[in-house]
Formats: structure tokens, C-alpha cells, sequence
């Protein structure tokens, strides 16, 4: 799933091509896309010439907002990544006209939403699980929708003090328990950080996943957050990691996966070069990578 840097890498190229156009039309290939009372019917007589104001991010979503009362929301999930290009439908099938990897790169091409707009392009949805979803929503209820609402802050946007205040108990002055992966891992505790960049933080502040938040210090949370900016803005300049689905709207490949640390590679020597061999293990249903020479179990 795209994490915060590959959704605000998104966001930042949207907002340079989109704002100030009008949605002229819209289509899906299957109602499911559209959480929409009315689907597809409904949904286009409420954007149609209605202008995009911003594109903005939270968390992993994306909030599009409209003239008007409505603001659409997308959540790509799994595999689903937002495209600007132009297509046509041959053989039943969007096929893009603009050369390179929108045309070249199968992982461009599960169209499955797009909106057309006045400028002859069009803003799409690939998306190879159809997991993704588009939500038009009430500008006064996008706080209230069930993936906003319980959300955690946003990790640029907070200083130290608001996030060691984090590891507290909203109901008392004890210390929050956990694995820090985990932790870091959990939206409502701190939002967009997902598998990728807890490995690559972990590994750039020098703890061991299993290590439990409550035997973490001032310091060891200071290196915590340090890494967090460092990791999280270094993935944005690199315009995200382009592992597995997820492209930039362009159709290209992020390049942070180029320079990454932690993440898939087992077995290699430590960047660090301190004679430690990355390694893997189980923690909550997922993979996470380390290395037990620097990263530090406390």
C-alpha cells in the first residue's frame, strides 16, 4: 500500500497539473469504486464543471476538493495509484496514448476510475486488486469519515515535545506499551508510516523492532523522531518506493526502493558496515527487517 512519501509525491505532482481545471465527466468499471448513494449517475451530476481547488494528503488518503459542498476522497489500498495522461478505449480497454510508461508499464494499465477534465487529459485510478475507492463526500463530514477520524497526527507536522507526549496514556501519565514497530506502524498512534519506512527508521535510529516503547528514553525517542523526518523526507525527494504496484502519476517508478536500508534485504551486509547481516522476522502478521549488530534491543 502507498505510505505517506509515495501519497504526498502523488499530491505534489497533482497539484502542479490539476488545480484550476473543471471535471467535465467521470467513469468506473465496476459500482463497487464509487461508495456513492446513487453511483456512477449520481456521483457525475455532482462534479460535472465543478473546478479542482487543492489536492492534498491525509495519512495515505488523498482529498481532492471541489468547488462547491463536495470533496472527493480516494483511497488507492493495496495496488491502486493515481495517473494524469490521456487514454482511449480500444478493444474495450483503456489504452494510453501518451508514449512511455503509461503506455509501456503493465502496472499503469488496470484502469478501473478516471475523471475526465477540460484541459483533454484525464486523472486515473490503476488499480490490479480493485481494492481501491472513491468517496464524494459532504466538505463538512470529510473529518467524520471512518478512515480520518481516528487517526493519529501527521509525523511532519508535530515537534518533540508533541511526540514524546504520544508515548503517554490519553488516560493517565503512564507509558505507552508495545513493539515500537508496531507502534509506528499503527494510525491512530501516528499516521502514514506503514512497513517500508518503520523498517528504514528503525534502522537509520538504531532499534530492533521488538524493542518495547516503554524502555525507551527522552534520547532514544529524540533518535526515533529524528529518523522519522530524515527517512520520511528523503523517501518524498526520491518520489517514493516503486517495490511492487505503485507508480508516480507520470507512470514512472519512485527511486527510493535504490536507496533503501532495511526493507527486503535479507541476507545482505549492513549498510553500516558493522559487519552485521540484515535479517528478518515475524512481529503482528508482518515482515520486519533489521540488523541485530546496531539496532538495539531495549
Amino acid at each position: 500500500m502507498p505510505e505517506l512519501p509515495e501519497v504526498q509525491t502523488i499530491v505534489n505532482y497533482l497539484s502542479k497539473k490539476v488545480v484550476g481545471l473543471k471535471i467535465t465527466d467521470a467513469w468506473t468499471d465496476r459500482p463497487k469504486t464509487l461508495k456513492q448513494a446513487g453511483g456512477l449517475i449520481s456521483f457525475k451530476k455532482q462534479i460535472k464543471n465543478k473546478k479542482i481547488l487543492s489536492v492534498r494528503r491525509r495519512a495515505k488518503y488523498i482529498v481532492v476538493d471541489i468547488e462547491g459542498k463536495k470533496t472527493i476522497f480516494i483511497h488507492q489500498k493495496i495496488s491502486g495509484h493515481l495517473l494524469y495522461g490521456k487514454w482511449k478505449v480500444a478493444s474495450g480497454k483503456w489504452e494510453s496514448i501518451v508514449s512511455g510508461p503509461l503506455k509501456d508499464d503493465k502496472q499503469n494499465g488496470y484502469i478501473r476510475f478516471m475523471l475526465m477534465l477540460n484541459n483533454g487529459y484525464q486523472l486515473a485510478l490503476s488499480d490490479l486488486r480493485r481494492f481501491g475507492k472513491v468517496i464524494l463526500v459532504d466538505d463538512d463530514k470529510v473529518k467524520d469519515l471512518k478512515e480520518i477520524r481516528d487517526l493519529g497526527p501527521e509525523p511532519l507536522e508535530i515537534n518533540f515535545e508533541q511526540f514524546k507526549e504520544l508515548f503517554r496514556s490519553s488516560t493517565s501519565k503512564h507509558r505507552k506499551r508495545g513493539r515500537i514497530k508496531q507502534i509506528l506502524m499503527d494510525p491512530t498512534f501516528i499516521a502514514g508510516i506503514g512497513n517500508i519506512y518503520a523498517d528504514e527508521i528503525l534502522w537509520d535510529s538504531g532499534f530492533h523492532p521488538l524493542s518495547r516503547v516503554e524502555n525507551l528514553n527522552t534520547s532514544d525517542l529524540r533518535k526515533i523522531f529524528n529518523g522519522i523526518a530524515k527517512i520520511l523526507k528523503k523517501a518524498i525527494k526520491y518520489q517514493g518506493s516503486s517495490i511492487d504496484d505503485y507508480r508516480i502519476p507520470s507512470g514512472e517508478k519512485g527511486k527510493f526502493q535504490d536507496i533503501q536500508n532495511a526493507y527486503q534485504l535479507i541476507g545482505k551486509k549492513c549498510k553500516k558496515r558493522d559487519s552485521g547481516i540484515m535479517e528478518r522476522l515475524k512481529l503482528g502478521g508482518r515482515s520486519a527487517h533489521f540488523c541485530s549488530k546496531h539496532q538495539i534491543l531495549k
